[in-house]
């Protein structure tokens, strides 16, 4: 069993900032899943969702009581990336058109905010394994990159529809 982390105290607009990042997501699958109605797509959404929820909710509960109730917080390494895999086999899976995808992923001005988004991402995986998720600062950076990357991706897919 792991030791809980001593965290530094969150404050609440950290807290409510980080579910900027949850909604830009969520806005942009919701417009994909309005036009493609695929059952794993959307189940995969909805764990994606879940996962930002709960670590939302984690942080609204540490900055307003201090309590850390780590599990909140651990599900996300979890439920995450069975909601991405879920996403992708929609995708690959639903009769999309892999042309059609490229070619809207590509193009020009979505490509460029689905660009920053990959970028994004990276540095988010980046940040995950350097920095210090105790620290406030540390979470301010990881939660405005998260949140610019998101909403690149919610441009970059309401300009391709």
């Amino acid at each position: 069993m792991s030791k809980k982390k001593n965290y530094e105290d969150f404050p609440l607009s950290l807290a409510l900032f980080d579910a900027l990042p949850v909604l830009f997501f969520c806005s942009a699958m919701v417009v994909i899943g309005v036009r493609y109605k695929n059952p794993l797509f959307l189940t995969g959404v909805i764990c994606c969702t879940l996962a930002g929820l709960g670590k939302g909710i984690w942080k609204i509960i540490l900055a307003a009581t201090r309590k850390d109730y780590a599990w909140m917080n651990r599900q996300m390494r979890f439920v995450m990336p069975v909601g991405f895999l879920l996403i992708l086999i929609g995708i690959f899976t639903g009769g999309a058109s892999l042309s059609v995808l490229k070619q809207l992923i590509f193009s020009i001005p979505a490509g460029i905010f689905f660009g920053i988004t990959v970028m994004g991402m990276i540095c988010m995986s980046i940040f995950a394994c350097k920095l210090d998720g105790t620290k406030v600062r540390n979470n301010w950076i990881e939660q405005i990159t998260n949140a610019i990357a998101q909403g690149c991706l919610l441009i970059g897919v309401l300009l391709c529809m």
